[in-house]
């Protein structure tokens, strides 16, 4: 194996030929120049030993195409691992970053010279990247620290990187799908009933037949509602029940879990969420796996109306594939498919399928899915899971508290 190329790397070496202990005596203004050179050199030295030991460690030659140079939601301390030189742990990790807003978590691997720090937002990242790049941090014994950005994907494939893994994703890796599991009429009843379900609704609140009710919620240009629990999309996790449409799931749900339990018969779950999405022509959803903590670990979509192609993915491995969902069809994420591939559906007008273009109608689909009492996941996919969250810890610990209180009175 030829030496990585370093030259890839944000960093060259400088000449430091005239800073022999042996030169000529200078003015204090060039003494300083030549400390100046020489702090410059020493940085330049522990920067190139990083990101040589994070090459070596990754077999890479070079880390073009690697890092991103736009602010990203994830930060990549390259010098700073778990069982690596550092001693670097999640708490002391967190005591750097933490303090910072929109901070969620922290992500170490074992035996590995580098770690990762995830913020909500790319802005937010970089107020913690421009506080702690290249500066001594105190918490590590002033060591310097060198960081860079991710995109989610290249996140992926340094946390949970799988070189070996199937491009295949069927049953066998947790994905169902069940063409025609209801019927023309079935269809039409529901959403027959979801219509009235808004009317009534309306009705309860006074409203004019011709308004919405304020139970839908558009997010970026679909619709959702919900039923039994409310999902907040700004903090990827159970949003507050005032915002459900109901806190029971709608009756005419409850025949079609039961067929669920006879297409799917490893299928065991008792669904308490409900989400309802119309989806207009040309919208669509980001890829995206469904908080791990949020919900337990099946989830269940039925498809109305309309056809569209929904694309999966395996960010970790590199693995793609996209399947058709037909109206009334129902597809069923468990295991691997549900916590190590990401689903969705792209923004546009149309969807090429075997050569043919397929213009997009409008398409309506029901989520079931069923809440974690936990609050735990214990998956190996790290860069998509939110287990090790500040958020999702603070409500575990909140929750355990009230527990404590409501059993002691």
């Amino acid at each position: 194996m030829s030496s990585p190329d370093l030259h890839e790397a944000p960093f060259a070496a400088l000449d430091l030929s005239s800073d022999s202990e042996h030169s000529t005596p200078q003015s204090d203004s060039e003494a300083l120049s030549r400390r100046e050179r020489k702090a410059q050199f020493r940085l330049n030295k522990h920067r190139t030993d990083a990101y040589a030991a994070f090459l070596r460690s990754e077999n890479l030659q070079s880390t073009a195409h690697l890092f991103d140079p736009r602010p990203r939601k994830t930060l990549c301390i390259i010098n700073l691992g778990l069982g690596a030189a550092g001693c670097a742990t999640s708490s002391r990790l967190e005591q750097v970053f933490s303090a910072f807003a929109g901070f969620e978590r922290v992500v170490l691997k074992h035996n590995k010279p580098f770690s990762f720090a995830r913020f909500r937002s790319g802005d937010e990242a970089k107020v913690a990247y421009d506080a702690v790049h290249e500066k001594p941090c105190d918490v590590f014994g002033g060591k310097l620290l060198f960081i860079e950005y991710l995109t989610h994907v290249q996140f992926a494939r340094l946390a949970d990187h799988e070189p070996q893994s199937s491009q295949v994703l069927d049953e066998s890796r947790g994905l169902f799908y069940v063409p025609d599991f209801i019927t023309k009429s079935e269809e039409q009843m529901i959403m027959q009933s979801i219509r009235d379900d808004e009317e009534r609704e309306l009705r309860m609140r006074g409203i004019q037949n011709d308004a919405q009710s304020d139970k839908w919620f558009k997010i970026q240009d679909r619709f959702v509602k919900h039923y039994g629990h409310s999902f907040d999309y700004h903090t990827k996790h159970v949003g507050d029940a005032s915002l459900a449409a109901s806190l029971e799931l709608p009756a005419w749900i409850r025949p079609y879990i039961e067929r669920i339990r006879s297409a799917v018969p490893s299928y065991t779950c008792q669904p308490d969420q409900l989400t309802i999405q119309r989806y207009p022509p040309g919208s669509g959803i980001a890829f995206h796996a469904d908080s791990h903590t949020a919900f337990t670990d099946t989830l269940v979509i039925v498809s109305l109306g309309t056809p569209v192609q929904m694309d999966f993915r395996k960010p970790g491995a590199d693995c793609f594939t996209s399947v058709d969902l037909q109206p009334r069809s129902l597809v069923l994420m468990t295991g691997e498919a549900r916590y190590g591939w990401e689903h969705a559906i792209r923004i546009r007008r149309s969807d090429l399928i075997d050569g043919t273009v397929r213009k997009r109608c409008e398409r309506w689909s029901l989520t079931l899915r069923t809440i974690s009492q936990s609050l735990e996941c214990s998956c190996s996919y790290s860069a998509l899971c939110d287990s090790n969250d500040a958020m999702v810890r603070d409500l575990r610990t909140h929750k355990h508290a009230k527990t404590q209180i409501t059993q002691g009175s």
